[in-house]
This record gives C-alpha cells, sequence and structure tokens, in this order.
C-alpha cells in the first residue's frame, strides 16, 4: 500500500477503501472499525494493536509525505474529523479505552509528518475534551502518553 497516494484519495487502501470512504464512517463505524486509524495516521513503527503490517518502513516515505502539500492536509483534516467523533461521543471517557492509543497514534504521526504546533494542538484540543472528573478516570501513564507523545 502507497501510503502517500492514500492520504491525497489517489488509491484505496488495502481493503479497497478510499480516505473519503472513511470520513464518511459513521461514529459506530469508528468505535469498532479497528484497521483505520494506522492509515489516516502513519508511523515509521509497527502497530502492535492491528496485523496488517503497514507502516511507514522507508525513510522516503516519510520524505514523500512531508513533502505533498494535499497529504498534509488530508493527516490535519482526519486529526479534526476525529477529534469531533470524541467531541460527540462520552463513552470513551473512563479508565481503560482502544480510543486512548488512538489519541496517542494521532499525536505521534503529527509530530512525524507535520509538526510539532499541531501535534500540540490536537493534543490541547483533545484535553478541552476533559474535565478533572475525567481526568481522574484515566491512569496516570495514558496522561503521560499523550502529554510525550
Amino acid at each position: 500500500m502507497n501510503f502517500e497516494n492514500f492520504l491525497i484519495n489517489a488509491e484505496p487502501d488495502y481493503k479497497d477503501r478510499f480516505l473519503n470512504d472513511i470520513w464518511n464512517f459513521s461514529d459506530e463505524d469508528i468505535e469498532h472499525t479497528h484497521d483505520f486509524i494506522q492509515l489516516l495516521f502513519p508511523l515509521n513503527e509497527r502497530s502492535e494493536s492491528v496485523f496488517h503490517d503497514y507502516y511507514l518502513n522507508t525513510e522516503s516515505s516519510i520524505i514523500n509525505i512531508k513533502s505533498n502539500h494535499l497529504a498534509k492536509t488530508n493527516i490535519i483534516k482526519s486529526s479534526k474529523w476525529f477529534l469531533r467523533f470524541l467531541e460527540r461521543n462520552s463513552h470513551w471517557r473512563r479508565k481503560h479505552d482502544h480510543n486512548y492509543l488512538r489519541v496517542t497514534r494521532v499525536i505521534k504521526s503529527l509530530r512525524l509528518l507535520i509538526s510539532d504546533d499541531d501535534a500540540d494542538t490536537f493534543y490541547k484540543l483533545f484535553m478541552e475534551l476533559l474535565d478533572d472528573r475525567h481526568k481522574e478516570k484515566i491512569n496516570s501513564l495514558t496522561l503521560s502518553y499523550w502529554e510525550n507523545a
């Protein structure tokens, strides 16, 4: 799978889904589909959560995405799309939730492919979704992962 082409909506992922198809997921689809987040927010490391084994395994793939304005714009758009999903739903605000790993991935991918500023902005906006009561439910290790991603 070519991440750059997927991120500019020029070719589908390994399940024949285009980026726009994923952006059109319902909240239920977002919650229960576990193989898309690694494609919208690629990293230069394998995922421990899914088994499709797609990741940015070459420096050139990272450079190509970082130099492609549309790919970067779409990664930012995806981060806002995912943040809206989190804003609309509250079920994830508990001690442990798979969306916590997703949040870490979004921050790390933004930092790797876009900028520290965009990663920090996503982190700040995400943390604003949590009041003190919700923060108390989340274990401190998770909070530190987000802060240091």
